[in-house]
């Protein structure tokens, strides 16, 4: 039965992300100016249902603390957005800033699992390998990436070596962030209680 059920999630999120496709190209729902229309309530509908049915099964398997909830609201936005908005290449900075936003926030939802996955098959120690925390940071900073080599050049400033740089602040970020959790780790529980002050009583 569980087998089932998870063939069952399988179809559904392929069969939802097939009618997002043919929703927003074929159909091209974009083009209905009228917010409470019946096909773009179906559209926001599906939006949701896409994502929902893709990363809820995820994080209740992996036990990952409000993963689901961060993948529908940042892919449900993203896929609103690029349909129903159409940014362009050079979109007023409200818009621009909610787009990159939820790109940012829908590649980290893909990073974090490519980066436990990772972590899971070549990381030794247990506790690396049930670290949550540092694949979801280690997703966002991947993102970041991503999004800000696309925001260079959306203003026609990128070059190899701003994206060179822009590399290298990411990678000593995670090289900062990996060695302050080593050193907090590496403390037996006795050094990380704070013990107070022993009073000398005067002879």
């Amino acid at each position: 039965m569980r087998i089932l059920g998870w063939i069952g999630l399988i179809v559904g999120a392929i069969v939802a992300w097939a009618s997002v496709w043919v929703l927003i190209v074929p159909v091209d729902v974009g083009s209905v100016s009228d917010f409470f229309a019946p096909i773009r309530i179906v559209a926001y509908l599906t939006f949701i249902a896409a994502p929902l049915l893709t990363f809820t099964p995820i994080a209740r398997m992996l036990q990952i603390p409000l993963y689901d909830l961060e993948a529908v609201t940042a892919w449900s936005t993203l896929l609103f957005m690029i349909t129903f908005i159409n940014p362009g290449s050079h979109p007023p900075f409200p818009i621009l800033l909610t787009v990159l936003i939820a790109l940012m926030m829908s590649l980290a939802t893909i990073f974090t699992l490519v980066s436990y996955a990772v972590g899971y098959r070549l990381l030794t120690r247990r506790s690396q390998k049930y670290d949550f925390l540092r694949a979801r940071r280690e997703g966002y900073l991947a993102a970041m990436f991503l999004v800000g080599i696309l925001l260079l050049h959306l203003l026609e400033v990128l070059t190899a070596v701003n994206g060179a740089l822009l590399a290298l602040i990411i990678i000593l970020l995670e090289v900062f962030l990996l060695s302050r959790g080593s050193s907090t780790s590496g403390k037996s529980p006795s050094e990380q209680v704070n013990h107070p002050p022993q009073q000398t009583s005067a002879s």
